[in-house]
């Protein structure tokens, strides 16, 4: 039974000036400025991917460190220092060689989730292709 409190509410849903679907309010319209905005970003679209594909070589970059540390570990092991140094600077490799297997592992999951950006982003320019000019 309606009372009219719940008439009332009807009623002025009804009047409501705003746009409503049954998921809720319809995005406001788009600016000029959101317009002009997408059309720029459709031009760097492609200088956007430099970023995806990692400009930065990060495998050869881990490759030089390991052969850094691993050439600085061999060096200590064969220089003729007294004990004292050489068991300091040993320990002191030992915490630089862990340290790398930290940075080779975080690289192998950095490079791993660039991969999937790269791929996310060709499905997006795919996409994009579709309907627009993507440079």
């Amino acid at each position: 039974m309606f009372t009219p409190k719940n008439l009332n509410r009807i009623i002025s849903l009804l009047n409501e000036n705003e746009k409503q679907t049954v998921y809720g309010e319809q995005p406001a319209p788009l600016t000029y400025e959101d317009k002009k905005y997408f059309a720029e970003s459709l031009k760097t679209y492609s200088q956007m991917g430099e970023v995806m594909y990692g400009r930065e070589k990060l495998q050869e970059m881990v490759e030089r460190i390991t052969k850094m540390v691993e050439t600085a570990s061999r060096m200590i092991a064969e220089s003729d220092e007294d004990v004292v140094d050489k068991v300091n600077a040993s320990r002191h490799m030992k915490h630089m060689e862990s340290a790398l297997k930290d940075l080779q592992k975080s690289a192998t999951e950095v490079m791993i989730h660039e991969r999937r950006m790269a791929a996310s982003y060709e499905d997006i320019a795919e996409g994009l292709k579709k309907y627009y000019d993507v440079e």
